[in-house]
C-alpha cells in the first residue's frame, strides 16, 4: 500500500519538473507564430505599396529581395533598387531595413550607394561612406524621420556648361509634424463656435512640417565663386514647410505646383552659414510666385562680406555705405574672435530679381523652378 501511494507522488513531482520546459516550448511556438504573422503583414504592406506606386506610374524593382530577422527583428533587404517613371530612371546600390517585432513602427534603414537618377537631360549622382535613416511612426502617421550621412557627395550634370557639385564631411536631416502649427490650428478651429473653419484641415496646419538640416565642412564651388574663398562651409537650417501633407511622390513639377496653389510657404526660422571668417544668418519666408520663381523676404545679418556687398550693388554709393557698416555690429555668439554680425537691409526675392533694400543686385536672376 505504501508503494501505491508513493507512485502518484513521483508522477506529480516529475510533472512539475518538466513544466518549465513545456511552457518554454509553448512560448517559443507562440512567438514564432507571431513573428511569421508580422513578417507576412510586412510583405503584404510592401507588395501593396509597390502596387500603389505602379498605378501612379512608378515602377520599382527590388533585386534579390529578402525578408528575415527571426526571432526578434523583421529585416527587409534588396541587393539593388531600380526606379522607372516615364523618362526618369534611377538606381541605388541597395538597402537593409530593420524593425523590432515589439516596435514595428520604428524602422532603421542603411542605404548603399551609389545613387544615380536621370531624366535624359540632367543627371544626379550621389556617393557616401555611410547613409542611414530612421522613421518613427504612430497609428496616426509619421512622428519623426531622420537621415544621417558621412562624407556625402552630389554631382548634377546637364543643367549648364559646368557640373554642379557639393560634398560634406557630415550631414543630418530631421523632419517631424510641426507641433506649434498643430496647436495653433487647433486653437483657431476652436475659436469659431468650437468647430473647424470651412476649408481648414484638422491636425497640423494642412501638414506643416518642421525641418532641421546641418552640415559640416561642406564644399560648394558655386558658393566659393559668389562669396569668395575656398574654405569649407558649415550650414545650419531650421524651418517649417506648410501645406506639405499633399506630397504623394508625383513628378517634382506637379508636386511644386500643388504646393504653390495650396499657398505653401517655407518659413526660415534660422539659416546660418559659416565660411572661414565670413558669416551669414537669415530669417524670413519664401514661396513661389505665379511664374514659379522664388519669392519672399529675408532678414539678413552678415560679417566679413563687405567687399562682396560693394560688388553686388555695382560699386555705387550704396555699396560703399553697406561696406562701411561692417565696422561694428553684434559679436557672433560663442565666437569671441569672430567678426561682428551686422544687420543688413532686407533681402527681397520678387519678379525674378534679388534686391537688398532699394538696390537690385545686378546680373542675378531667379529662374522658374519648373
Amino acid at each position: 500500500m505504501d508503494q501505491a501511494l508513493a507512485e502518484p507522488q513521483r508522477r506529480s513531482g516529475r510533472f512539475w519538473l518538466y513544466t518549465p520546459f513545456v511552457i518554454l516550448i509553448l512560448v517559443a511556438i507562440a512567438w514564432s507564430a507571431a513573428w511569421f504573422y508580422i513578417r507576412n503583414r510586412a510583405v503584404e504592406a510592401l507588395d501593396g505599396w509597390l502596387a500603389v506606386e505602379a498605378r501612379a506610374g512608378r515602377q520599382w524593382t527590388c533585386q534579390d529581395q529578402r525578408v528575415g530577422g527571426y526571432p526578434f527583428n523583421i529585416e527587409l533587404s534588396c541587393a539593388s533598387l531600380n526606379l522607372k517613371q516615364g523618362a526618369i530612371t534611377g538606381t541605388l546600390g541597395g538597402f537593409r531595413s530593420v524593425a523590432q517585432v515589439y516596435q514595428p513602427r520604428f524602422i532603421i534603414t542603411e542605404i548603399d550607394g551609389p545613387l544615380q537618377m536621370t531624366d535624359g537631360v540632367a543627371t544626379l549622382r550621389g556617393t557616401w561612406d555611410l547613409l542611414q535613416s530612421s522613421v518613427h511612426g504612430t497609428p496616426n502617421g509619421l512622428q519623426r524621420a531622420s537621415v544621417v550621412a558621412e562624407n556625402p557627395s552630389v554631382t548634377i550634370s546637364g543643367l549648364g556648361p559646368a557640373d554642379l557639385t557639393s560634398s560634406s564631411q557630415h550631414l543630418e536631416l530631421h523632419l517631424r509634424p510641426s507641433p506649434a502649427r498643430a496647436q495653433g490650428n487647433s486653437q483657431n478651429g476652436n475659436s469659431q463656435n468650437g468647430s473647424t473653419p470651412t476649408g481648414a484641415q484638422a491636425g497640423p496646419q494642412a501638414g506643416a512640417y518642421d525641418v532641421a538640416l546641418s552640415t559640416r565642412q561642406t564644399k560648394i564651388p558655386v558658393l566659393d565663386a559668389l562669396v569668395g574663398g575656398g574654405e569649407a562651409t558649415d550650414i545650419q537650417f531650421d524651418g517649417t514647410v506648410t501645406q506639405a501633407a499633399g506630397f504623394r511622390g508625383r513628378p517634382v513639377a506637379e508636386e511644386l505646383e500643388r504646393w504653390r496653389n495650396a499657398g505653401g510657404k517655407l518659413d526660415v526660422l534660422m539659416l546660418s552659414l559659416a565660411k572661414g571668417t565670413r558669416r551669414v544668418e537669415a530669417k524670413g519666408e519664401i514661396g513661389l510666385d505665379a511664374l514659379h520663381r522664388p519669392a519672399g523676404q529675408l532678414s539678413v545679418s552678415a560679417a566679413g562680406l563687405d567687399g562682396l556687398l560693394g560688388n553686388v550693388v555695382g560699386g555705387r554709393a550704396g555699396g560703399a555705405l553697406l561696406g562701411a557698416l561692417f565696422g561694428g555690429g553684434r559679436q557672433a555668439q560663442g565666437q569671441a574672435d569672430a567678426p561682428r554680425l551686422v544687420t543688413l537691409p532686407p533681402l527681397f526675392l520678387a519678379n525674378g530679381k534679388l534686391a537688398m533694400g532699394p538696390f537690385v543686385i545686378p546680373n542675378v536672376t531667379l529662374p522658374p523652378l519648373y
